[in-house]
């Protein structure tokens, strides 16, 4: 099939996606916003972790980065798209943010300085804003000139993950915060960007890089699941009923399956699987494993955010994972990379 011809059949089954998750906000628009939401979270960290790791490879260089930079290029491009997918949950902030209401179970001062919807919406179009100028800029300056941009767009990233991870995320059930959860989030932004990667670029079965990218996955995965394993033990041993209380919502058989599920998917097959040569060095193999590691994100994102509004918002979640992705893969597929010179070479990395 044609670029062209996978890109409508693609855009299609967004569409139709996207049309049944919006059937199901007018059923339930509490759930179908909860939905919107997990699916976003997914379908922006392939993008964004894209973005982060061209960066990264602009300063570092590697056979890696190379093997995969333009499906990298390609999905880091599509980041001015998620201006139009975040707009859903602008709308509905009433619906997913307890902080909108008087109820929020947060102090006056914090809801007045930080946690209100302006403030919100405000940092979320600097992080959009910030993502998408440098994704743009990224291709078109080479050299010396081109690590800086890379160098002062990481610490843009570091600075504002954190902030944008409790925004979307954590805010959903305050007051639960966690001080590790922003570089938590970064790293599955790269988890998923380098798992999308390996699933979509045009690499052969034999290919050597494959045992670069399998250890670089591997490597992500270890230190995922070293930041979320360090920050349930710090909560544990806190015991603060803020955080305790937390988890004590997610007991329920259904939660417990999502908690099962992202880590089995997530963590520990990837690391019992990538271990091995034969998996890790192998294309084919390494790409079951890439798919069934974003399978375990999707479960992660899930387990994060659904409980807060009943397993009545797990149906709409699977349609907006869908609807987004598919959209994402759309615009990768067609060819539409906004900002994205398609005759200016990438750059040499200072090689």
């Amino acid at each position: 099939m044609s670029a062209r011809g996978r890109y409508r059949y693609l855009l299609g089954g967004a569409a139709l996606c996207a049309t049944a998750e919006l059937v199901a906000a007018l059923l339930s628009p509490r759930a179908a916003a909860a939905g919107w939401l997990i699916g976003f979270a997914l379908a922006s960290a392939v993008p964004v972790g894209s973005l982060v790791l061209l960066m990264i490879h602009r300063l570092t260089g590697g056979r890696w980065g190379e093997a995969v930079r333009p499906t990298l290029a390609a999905a880091a491009a599509a980041i001015p798209w998620l201006f139009l997918l975040i707009l859903p949950l602008f709308i509905a902030i009433p619906l997913l943010y307890p902080w909108f209401g008087p109820a929020g179970g947060l102090e006056r001062d914090v809801l007045a300085g930080y946690l209100n919807a302006p403030f919100f919406i405000a940092r979320s179009l600097i992080a959009l804003a910030g993502w998408s100028l440098l994704a743009i800029l990224l291709p078109r300056h080479d050299g010396r000139r081109g690590q800086l941009l890379a160098a002062v767009g990481l610490v843009f990233h570091c600075t504002i993950i954190g902030a944008i991870g409790f925004d979307w995320l954590l805010s959903v059930a305050p007051p639960f915060a966690s001080s590790s959860f922003g570089a938590s989030l970064a790293v599955t932004q790269l988890i998923a960007a380098l798992a999308f990667a390996l699933l979509a670029a045009p690499l052969r079965t034999d290919d050597p890089v494959a045992g670069d990218l399998g250890g670089l996955l591997l490597a992500l995965v270890l230190g995922l699941t070293y930041i979320d394993f360090m920050a349930v033990l710090v909560i544990w041993y806190g015991d603060v009923p803020e955080t305790v209380a937390w988890f004590a919502a997610r007991l329920a058989p259904a939660w417990r399956a999502l908690a099962i599920a992202s880590f089995v998917l997530g963590s520990l097959a990837p690391v019992v699987l990538l271990f091995s040569p034969r998996i890790r060095n192998n294309v084919r193999r390494l790409r079951l494993v890439a798919a069934g590691t974003l399978a375990g994100l999707a479960c992660y994102h899930a387990y994060l955010l659904a409980p807060r509004f009943g397993v009545i918002a797990l149906g709409p979640a699977l349609l907006s994972v869908a609807a987004t992705g598919l959209l994402l893969a759309a615009l990768i597929a067609g060819g539409l990379r906004l900002g994205h010179p398609r005759n200016v070479p990438e750059a040499a990395h200072g090689r």
